[in-house]
């Protein structure tokens, strides 16, 4: 689908801006399409633009102008300063979306007083009116500015329309993600509603409490790259949520192989990676007999989540996580180790306790672990062996062993 300006920017936020941005500048701003067209009216435009802008043929003028102008733009890679026309320096930012070009904001409508030094237009207006008494004054009247000034304006614009641009795909981001989980929520619910199996009926109510959680740390954790204008570490981590979204819209069901569930954990690791740099270090250690084996959907990763966010994240430097998996003697062992921070021996017992006591237990504590415990529970049974080791300012260790 190639989407326009029209597509990405509501009218209403279109007018609010050119009318700040031209408040705060004084010069005359106005969104344009594909073309060079205006959008609207625009905002602050001088009286001797105005009269122009009044006749088909003078609009004309102005729309080939800033395609002109945007076409330098486009190929510098960088703001275009362009005497139109009529002989006034305008700005022109293009203005792109998921690569490609979608339209321009253009500001100007001055003269500046270092003369003509920018790049300028061949063609000139023959409109009879440019040529009249009023036109003549009301172009004696046009704002004059420093070149200092005209080239700050414009530093300022690209700055601000490349914010326009990303927060805009961050929300059409958030839109999709929130649409992709009403649907898989919707397909969940009708499977419940066909099969009326406990099993699968508890699994999907362990899925909705931990799904939802990392979904949105992971939104969270894009929005502030995008505001600190990290782009290129925000694309990475897009990238490897995407394949995660795949995952995680799969049908629920009890066969999903090792192999997908640590590619899952891998990208995972890799947003975080990227958050954290040097704190996070991270191995992932399987055998290739163990590739095919199956576990249940979602059932590890929580569990290297608690590794990093309370074992890892608290220490000052970071700290490794390993995820190994082997085997042998017919058992099949998965170990996910911290060197971070420990947990007391207090709280070691609590989540002990909270693990044994299973379904009996009521409360909300420990829930991500819980849930991976119960998972396992539900498809291995007493062919599962699940124990955790720590201590204070060693690591910890989750054991995973199944017969």
């Amino acid at each position: 689908m190639k989407f326009t300006l029209r597509d990405i920017l509501t009218k209403d936020f279109i007018e609010r801006f050119q009318d700040s941005f031209a408040f705060a500048t004084g010069f005359g701003v106005v969104f344009v399409d594909l073309e060079g067209n205006h959008i609207g009216e625009g905002s602050n435009f001088s009286i001797y633009c105005r009269k122009i802008n009044e006749t088909k043929e003078g609009a004309s003028y102005c729309a080939s102008t800033n395609r002109k102008a945007i076409d330098i733009a486009i190929k510098t890679n960088k703001p275009s300063i362009y005497i139109c026309h009529a002989g006034l320096v305008n700005i022109e930012i293009p203005l792109t979306y998921e690569g490609e070009y979608i339209g321009a904001v253009t500001a100007g409508q001055v003269l500046c007083s270092d003369g003509y030094i920018y790049p300028k237009d061949s063609v000139i207006s023959t409109l009879p009116w440019m040529k009249s008494d009023e036109a003549k004054e009301f172009f004696r009247n046009v704002k004059t500015l420093t070149r200092q000034q005209i080239e700050a304006t414009a530093v300022s614009l690209e700055n601000i329309a490349n914010y326009i641009i990303q927060m805009t795909m961050y929300n059409k981001l958030q839109e999709r993600l929130v649409e992709e989980q009403r649907r898989r929520l919707q397909y969940e619910k009708r499977q419940i509603e066909m099969e009326h199996q406990l099993k699968v009926a508890e699994l999907d109510a362990l899925q909705k409490q931990v799904t939802p959680h990392f979904i949105f740390n992971v939104i969270n954790s894009i929005s502030r790259l995008i505001s600190m204008e990290k782009y290129d570490s925000a694309k990475n981590m897009l990238d490897s949520f995407s394949r995660m979204l795949r995952y995680s819209l799969y049908d629920i069901n009890t066969n999903i192989t090792l192999k997908q569930e640590l590619d899952y954990i891998e990208n995972y690791l890799k947003i975080q990676k990227n958050r954290f740099g040097d704190r996070l270090e991270y191995e992932i250690i399987t055998d290739h007999d163990l590739a095919d084996m199956s576990i249940p959907y979602f059932s590890l990763q929580p569990l290297v989540e608690n590794a990093i966010e309370h074992g890892l994240l608290p220490l000052e430097y970071g700290g490794l996580l390993k995820i190994i998996c082997k085997s042998g003697d017919g058992i099949a062992r998965i170990e996910i180790i911290d060197d971070g921070v420990g947990i007391s021996p207090e709280k070691l017992r609590e989540i002990r306790d909270i693990l044994r006591r299973g379904n009996n237990y009521q409360g909300t504590s420990h829930v991500g672990m819980r849930n991976c415990y119960r998972r396992l529970m539900l498809m291995f049974e007493d062919r599962l062996s699940f124990t955790i080791d720590s201590s204070i300012d060693t690591g910890t260790k989750v054991s995973i062993s199944i017969r």
